[in-house]
């Protein structure tokens, strides 16, 4: 089957929806098809699988992108017009839902984190352009996506807005290549991980405690997003991810939330000394029947930190 690939490959990209993305995040479900189904030949069924899960991975949160290289022209001309800006982000969904927030969702961010001075970005698409809505008065951002004619046109942004203080790079990664997120990534002040979590999440929760783990180690602070709507837009029916907040307790980390209209986002760090005296100072002052809950937070914590020490 293994010579069948390239076959498989073009079969695939033969959909303009998916030509733009390049070979190896690709050919990366196709194993990965091929391995759950190895006696399987080409067929119909098999490329509409393979562009499923590539449409889960990038495509949900994608629009149409023929506007947006002429507004890039326009910017050229004008780099601080927000309203130019604002159009560009506007043909790609997410950044499309945050327009009105994203003012909002940077201070909330920042009053937490204190203003940074570097940033990453996984899974990027073209958030990078609400970069005026920091107010930051200069960035170094290293950005990260799937997307070929994404990248080339985050980079030409990039160029643009250097004279305003954004220092831009974006570059091809597959978020769950986890080998090359531990050598690529450099170390920065936050890391952003926006609506990406249950994209990976497919078989269970063991895939991105595995990638939070790594993240940790490149930054003090992580801000993960849900979506609080579904495709369809109607309202969740648990928009809060009590399984994430359980897996953040065990593993020695602390957070702190806040939602926009249809996004919930969890601005993470390691528990820190005043963390861990807080939770201690409520179990000392907690009445007897919400002890439990309370001494289970302590054990965690002192687990995490022997882990740690190992």
């Amino acid at each position: 089957m293994e010579s069948q690939i390239p076959q498989i490959l073009k079969k695939v990209k033969s959909n303009r929806k998916y030509s733009s993305l390049v070979d190896e995040i690709v050919l990366d479900e196709i194993r990965k098809y091929l391995k759950k189904n190895p006696n399987e030949t080409i067929n119909k069924s098999m490329i509409k699988d393979i562009r499923k899960n590539l449409h889960k991975l990038y495509s949900t949160y994608s629009s149409k992108k023929n506007k947006r290289n002429k507004l890039l022209e326009e910017l050229k001309n004008n780099p601080k017009n927000l309203n130019i800006i604002k159009q560009v982000l506007k043909t790609f969904v997410s950044a499309n839902e945050r327009i009105e927030d994203y003012e909002i969702i940077y201070k909330n961010i920042f009053n937490i984190t204190c203003k940074p001075k570097s940033i990453i970005d996984l899974g990027c698409g073209l958030n990078p352009l609400s970069f005026p809505f920091m107010h930051l008065k200069y960035l170094d951002y290293y950005c990260y996506d799937i997307d070929e004619e994404d990248i080339k046109f985050l980079n030409e942004y990039f160029n643009i807005m250097k004279s305003k203080g954004l220092n831009g790079k974006a570059q091809i990664l597959n978020v769950q290549d986890f080998e090359k997120i531990s050598k690529l990534l450099p170390t920065v002040d936050i890391i952003f991980l926006w609506k990406i979590i249950d994209l990976i999440d497919i078989d269970n929760h063991k895939t991105s405690e595995e990638l939070i783990k790594i993240l940790m180690d490149k930054s003090k602070f992580l801000v993960a997003s849900f979506a609080t709507k579904t495709i369809t837009r109607k309202p969740m029916n648990f928009p809060k991810r009590k399984w994430f907040e359980l897996m953040l307790n065990r593993i020695g980390l602390s957070f702190e939330t806040f939602s926009i209209n249809n996004e919930i986002f969890y601005v993470i760090k390691e528990i820190n000394n005043k963390d861990a005296q807080k939770i201690v100072n409520d179990f000392c002052n907690a009445p007897k029947k919400s002890k439990n809950s309370s001494m289970k937070k302590i054990k965690r914590i002192i687990m995490s930190q022997y882990m740690k020490m190992k």
